[in-house]
């Protein structure tokens, strides 16, 4: 088929427009003359413009007609790809990995086991007691070791009850606390080989590859875990905590078995599920310090909050390596320093080489006590979690009264409303109102079981006001001025009126147990109370600097962000209320009043039926009555009474007889029976 014209190049340079379009030379010289030589360019160019898009629709075509249709189905160069050693094998995914957690079982073998481990050696214990007294040589020391080293034989749940009895001075005689504080760090290690290869396979690198030099002899053996010494390649020294090989599962079949024991016990002492709270609570407790990937968090977000408060500078917790760290095994930095329960002891027996390494170090006891209560209120009530093991093996002092707090393990966080009753109740306290601390101990504890919250509230009015009167005689023994006194009490009450603790009430207890005992040990001269309001003025200036921040921020371009939601807020309030109205509207009143009067109406008929039914048996049984027995004469002034006395009589027989029973009851049922299905049709009716 001839095309119409033939273009010279495509897509390129045309033939000049002018020599292309063929016009008069009169029309060129009249345009020309009229001054409209603009207006005949722009033509021009619009006529070239439509010569081009022919000349591609041409070209198109015979593009068309010359190629095979096979032709249109070829290769394209592919995408490219980013490719490396185990591509194909990879899987990509949206979904976020699943929730990593820490979690042991326990079989029925093994809990049998566990439980006659402790009737053993308690058996043993009672055993060996009775025979000292025989031998005469009951002493305290002797008595102490010996419950140390049956506390140790019975596993790492009765290890945590001893270390938190070596704190109670308190509860326990000095002999026993000083005994069974060994089992902070001197519990027998495991072997070194286990722990080596627990570290290979938490880190998935042999030993050598990832430290210079590891002390296979472990500077710390704890209940849970033991810690060895290393430098890594890069030159670091750090403390490698690992922890101890089976130790999951053993806790697990210890909690089952306390489990069995106290739900036996609650069969005959407690309410049923008085326990149940208390071992669930104990079991997170214990198995949360297993899990050495929360402990490093919690470790590492310590250290960057107090890097932040200059008026804490002089507190810090030692630096994670996270990654050599994993559930099994935490690395962190090799910190210095003297441990504080090594310094409580010096004090105590006043050991002059001790004490002369101490004034080196520049230790002033009343400036450490302080700093602990400060340290362990900040915690408290502005940190987003509290340390709630603050004994003194897991406190280390340095040159200059610096503090180092580890082993994160157990820690413990409140909402703002307990935060709130926790706060009522220290200013209370430093103001001696003995009401506000009431009313703030009974909202810390809410919601509370149905008791008797006034004889409750007078108990802990009285329990106190004990409290604070030993606070305020100055010839008052030590143990009588801390914290432990009054929630040692506080729990004795809690426990008579059966009231649930939750782990993180019980966790901010100890913890205070512990600060307090700690800091009057340290100065005897110390006023809680006054401690407290010298807190608050720090903590008053935090906060006025964050609500300082918090309006700078309100102020800045977010404010919009928040008009914003304001007013969508307000809209949809409106749409709710104006929803809630037609909700309201399309109730239809009176078929409701119908239906109520259907269901009255019936009850009517049945209550009447019953009325007529007693009256008919009551007149029938006067009637036999008075054939056998005639009435007196009518005008005898005995005689209505008589009357009375026999209908009396009468409606007592009818309403005791079965007869009239189940006559009258009968018409009862097929009232309900006709309610239910009314009630059934309207319902269908709806769906």
């Amino acid at each position: 088929m001839p095309l119409p014209f033939q273009p010279d190049v495509i897509g390129g340079n045309h033939h000049n427009p002018v020599e292309e379009i063929d016009l008069p030379p009169e029309e060129i010289a009249e345009a020309s003359k009229s001054g409209r030589k603009k207006a005949w360019r722009r033509r021009l160019l619009r006529q070239e413009k439509i010569q081009r898009i022919a000349y591609a629709a041409v070209e198109r075509r015979q593009r068309m007609l010359e190629w095979p249709a096979a032709a249109v189905r070829r290769s394209l160069p592919r995408p490219r790809r980013l490719e490396g050693p185990g591509e194909d094998s990879w899987e990509p995914s949206g979904l976020p990995s699943p929730r990593r957690a820490v979690v042991f079982n326990a079989g029925i073998a093994r809990t049998v086991a566990r439980l006659f481990v402790w009737l053993y050696w308690g058996f043993r214990f009672a055993l060996g007691v009775f025979w000292d007294w025989l031998h005469r040589r009951n002493t305290q020391e002797h008595q102490a070791r010996r419950l140390r080293e049956t506390l140790q034989k019975m596993g790492t749940t009765f290890i945590k009850i001893g270390q938190q009895l070596s704190m109670r001075l308190d509860f326990l005689p000095y002999a026993y606390t000083r005994e069974l504080g060994d089992l902070r760090d001197k519990v027998p290690p495991f072997p070194s080989d286990e722990a080596i290869r627990t570290i290979e396979r938490a880190t998935g690198r042999r030993l050598e590859q990832v430290f210079e030099a590891f002390d296979v002899e472990p500077i710390g053996s704890a209940s849970v875990a033991c810690v060895y010494q290393a430098v890594l390649k890069s030159g670091e020294r750090v403390a490698v905590k690992v922890r101890r090989p089976g130790i999951g599962p053993r806790l697990a079949a210890d909690m089952r078995a306390l489990g069995w024991l106290l739900n036996l016990a609650e069969n005959v002492f407690f309410v049923s599920g008085f326990t149940a709270n208390f071992i669930e609570e104990l079991r997170t407790m214990l198995m949360e310090e297993l899990d050495f990937v929360r402990e490093a968090r919690f470790t590492d977000l310590f250290r960057r909050r107090m890097r932040k408060v200059k008026e804490l500078s002089f507190a810090t917790a030692p630096r994670v390596f996270f990654d050599y760290s994993s559930a099994e095994v935490m690395v962190t930095e090799l910190v210095s320093g003297i441990w504080l329960d090594q310094i409580l002891k010096a004090l105590e027996v006043q050991n002059p080489r001790l004490l002369a390494e101490l004034e080196e170090m520049n230790f002033d006891r009343v400036i450490l006590a302080r700093r602990i209560q400060l340290l362990a209120r900040f915690n408290n009530f502005e940190h987003i979690f509290f340390h709630a093991d603050l004994h003194p093996a897991n406190i280390l002092i340095q040159p200059g009264n610096k503090i180092v707090l580890i082993d994160f393990g157990s820690c413990g966080s409140f909402s703002r409303r307990e935060l709130n009753s926790w706060r009522r109740l220290f200013d209370a306290q430093s103001v001696d109102d003995v009401g506000g601390m009431v009313q703030a101990a009974m909202g810390i504890i809410e919601p509370l079981p149905p008791i008797d919250r006034f004889q409750f509230g007078l108990r802990l009015e009285y329990l106190f006001s004990n409290h604070l009167y030993a606070i305020k005689s100055k010839h008052a023994d030590w143990s009588e001025r801390i914290s432990a006194r009054i929630w040692i009490d506080f729990l004795d009450l809690s426990r008579e009126f059966q009231i649930p603790m939750r782990l993180n009430l019980l966790r901010m207890i100890r913890a205070s147990m512990l600060t307090d005992t700690i800091a009057v040990r340290l100065d005897e001269d110390q006023d809680l109370y006054r401690e407290f309001r010298y807190y608050e003025k720090g903590a008053g200036q935090r906060a006025k600097k964050q609500v300082k921040k918090r309006l700078h921020r309100l102020c800045g371009p977010s404010k919009f962000i928040r008009i914003q939601q304001g007013v969508e807020s307000a809209v949809n309030l409106v749409y709710q209320v104006e929803h809630a109205l037609d909700s309201l509207a399309l109730i239809r009143i009176g078929d409701i009043i119908r239906r109520v009067e259907y269901f009255l109406t019936l009850e009517l008929k049945h209550l009447v039926w019953i009325l007529m039914t007693a009256m008919v048996g009551t007149l029938c049984v006067l009637v036999n009555k008075w054939r056998t027995s005639p009435p007196t004469h009518l005008f005898n002034p005995l005689y209505l009474s008589n009357l009375l006395s026999d209908l009396s009589d009468a409606w007592w027989t009818v309403l005791k007889s079965h007869q009239w029973q189940f006559i009258a009851l009968v018409p009862g049922m097929i009232c309900l029976w006709r309610i239910h299905f009314r009630l059934s049709k309207e319902r269908n009716r709806w769906n």
